[in-house]
């Protein structure tokens, strides 16, 4: 992988505040995000520059080049790499992500992807950087198979972080910048040697390479991280149908074993399983455990010429052997199994397909043999917080 050293743009707390309320979430379609609450925290958040809206475009470029002009936002004068850390409780035990920010070359064959993109969300986004000419969220990259990257970020830093606050979401994040040539050359080194898989932000890698007039060899800003120790978690992203057939149990008790489960029990039922399975939530507080009873079967209805690592994967049995047999329409795609089952209990109607999570091994296998895996079927997290670090067009 082709990694640079980059000089950040960021926000100067003395001039706008606290880096929690100028910073957002990364923004996400499948996360339910309040923009009128961090639009109020802070008259500099970067949710002003993220522009969601086409027609807000040309007053976030305004924005951006007067925050620019008067020193909301400022650009390190030397560059560097990176270190950010996110630190968190998950289920009551401390957690840590931790990786590094590069410019990255864009188009690099060792970045690789694991899902399409849609164009029209790429023209989007091209059309956004032509208005505000910077990085102001790094796409999200992870490395499997080796301890190099994890090896390098061993060694603690003495010197204090350049950015430190706490999130909404009791997420601390720290970031440090690496300068010393040394380091800066170590680190060069070692990530040349590396492939990535994305785990968020197809589009901006997409929308990175579309863009209209950019020099060969142009970069983007790139968060890295080691899929194993102090790694992000790889969570399922569940089905929610609109609609399902009267009949639906029995349309799947064919290839199902149905077992009754107390509906807060489902996720943990399902997650005990071995073999294929599904769980799935109907209204009325009804849930049960599917588990296939042939997978074979199953697998042998999805399309011949898909390798052995996408044929394994649950959301392509869903997607290919399991909707089409109920007469489902589209689904959509939540990340939270329990907003969704409330979502659709007061619907009343539909149903939702709850799915286990695949591991960063395989995602990996999927993306190095360039099959794109079915859309969302991954939910990496913590993601790198957006309008922390930042880069410029321009930057070095």
């Amino acid at each position: 992988m082709d990694a640079a050293p980059f000089r950040a743009l960021r926000y100067d707390p003395a001039v706008a505040g606290d880096p929690a309320t100028t910073s957002a979430p990364a923004y996400d379609e499948l996360e339910r995000f309040t923009y009128a609450r961090h639009l109020q925290a802070s008259p500099y958040t970067v949710l002003e520059l993220l522009a969601p809206r086409e027609e807000s475009f040309s007053a976030a470029g305004a924005a951006y080049d007067r925050w620019r002009r008067t020193g909301v936002l400022m650009t390190d004068e030397r560059p560097a790499y990176y270190r950010y850390e996110e630190h968190e409780l998950r289920h009551g035990v401390p957690a840590l992500q931790r990786g590094l920010l590069a410019g990255v070359r864009i188009a690099d064959p060792d970045v690789l992807a694991h899902e399409r993109v849609d164009p029209v969300r790429v023209a989007q986004r091209v059309r956004r950087l032509a208005a505000v000419p910077a990085d102001l969220a790094p796409v999200f990259a992870v490395h499997v198979g080796s301890s190099a990257l994890r090896d390098l970020l061993a060694e603690p830093i003495a010197s204090p972080p350049v950015i430190a606050c706490s999130d909404e979401a009791g997420i601390d994040h720290r970031v440090w910048a690496v300068r010393e040539p040394d380091d800066v050359a170590a680190i060069t080194a070692t990530l040349a040697g590396l492939r990535v898989v994305i785990a968020d932000g197809h589009h901006r890698w997409a929308a990175a390479a579309a863009r209209a007039g950019r020099p060969p060899g142009d970069r983007t800003l790139v968060y890295l991280v080691d899929a194993s120790l102090h790694g992000p978690q790889v969570l399922p992203v569940h089905r929610l149908l609109q609609h399902l057939p009267a009949d639906t149990e029995d349309r799947l008790a064919a290839d199902f074993e149905l077992l009754p489960v107390a509906p807060p029990m489902v996720v943990t039922a399902l997650a005990q399983q071995t073999e294929l399975a599904f769980g799935l939530r109907l209204p009325g507080q009804r849930a049960f455990v599917l588990v296939a009873r042939d997978q074979a079967d199953l697998r042998a209805r999805l399309p011949a010429e898909r390798s052995a690592a996408w044929r394994s994967l649950d959301t392509a049995v869903l997607a290919h052997a399991v909707l089409p047999v109920v007469g489902a329409g589209d689904p959509a795609f939540r990340s939270d199994a329990s907003e969704a089952a409330q979502e659709m209990e007061v619907a009343g109607t539909g149903g939702l397909f709850l799915l286990r999570p695949v591991s960063a091994t395989t995602v990996y296998a999927c993306a190095a043999a360039g099959e794109p895996m079915p859309p969302k079927t991954t939910w990496f997290r913590p993601k790198p917080r957006a309008g922390l670090i930042m880069r410029s067009l321009d930057s070095l």
